[in-house]
């Protein structure tokens, strides 16, 4: 497989932060921080390779017939038509499970919560000026929940909604038969556990508000679904969105 960013390989966790470092730089590329863990799991034997922990997720939902392609850090997928800056998925996966073509919208994190507000808190920041956030945000809800914000909506956060919604469109782009929205997530000492657990909550919530999972136990080290959306906009409504999670302990 290859990992590359805008026409360069990428063959080292150093190549991974020259051609593809994370949108704050150096302040983001830490030991033990999410952006440099990342790069360093697909790069644990010296070559490109996917974490073992996740091809052991993978192969009960998809088979041992899972080829991996490529893998492109730093991926921006936009969202819809609407002024504004796109997703930026932190790696996109393209595998081959047997006939199925399946693409992976990994977000990874280490005690990181997912993103700074909630649906609701971000709609109502924007709504009285002239940002086209509340439109999107309204389209969003609709593309994956068929239906407006409600109070169950505006309590997810924001960073998972349109993650999802990336993770379709981009799974549309690639012609695949399905998309999966992975958080892997690095623990290590020292991190907050307040945090941990927020992240969690934030998680469970977020998986919960799929009609399909409503009632689903979300625990680590587990894949969810395939849900059907409604879709529109940009996001598909033919596509099967899995939702899973992995942990790496360091």
């Amino acid at each position: 497989m290859r990992i590359h960013k805008d026409g360069h390989e990428i063959r080292s966790v150093d190549e991974w932060f020259r051609w593809a470092p994370p949108k704050r730089g150096a302040f983001h590329w830490k030991d033990y921080r999410s952006a440099k863990e990342l790069a360093r799991s697909w790069f644990r034997s010296g070559t490109a390779l996917p974490p073992a922990e996740l091809v052991s997720l993978l192969t009960p939902t998809f088979g041992s017939e899972l080829a991996f392609e490529e893998a492109m850090p730093e991926r921006t997928a936009d969202l819809d038509d609407f002024e504004g800056e796109g997703r930026n998925c932190d790696l996109v996966v393209v595998c081959q499970a047997g006939v199925r073509r399946v693409v992976i919208s990994v977000e990874a994190k280490a005690d990181e919560p997912f993103g700074n507000s909630t649906v609701g808190d971000y709609y109502d920041q924007t709504l009285d000026s002239d940002s086209s956030v509340p439109k999107r945000i309204e389209q969003l809800s609709n593309a994956l929940f068929g239906r407006q914000p409600d109070e169950v909506i505006r309590r997810l956060r924001y960073q998972l909604v349109h993650a999802a919604a990336a993770s379709l469109i981009e799974a549309d782009s690639q012609d695949a038969e399905c998309g999966v929205l992975l958080v892997h997530e690095f623990i290590s000492t020292g991190l907050s556990n307040p945090k941990l657990e927020q992240n969690a909550k934030d998680w469970a919530a977020f998986v919960r508000a799929f009609p399909q999972l409503a009632g689903a136990t979300v625990q680590t080290n587990q894949i969810l679904g395939p849900v059907a959306v409604p879709g529109g906009g940009r996001v598909p409504a033919a596509m099967p969105l899995y939702l899973g999670k992995i942990v790496t302990r360091l």
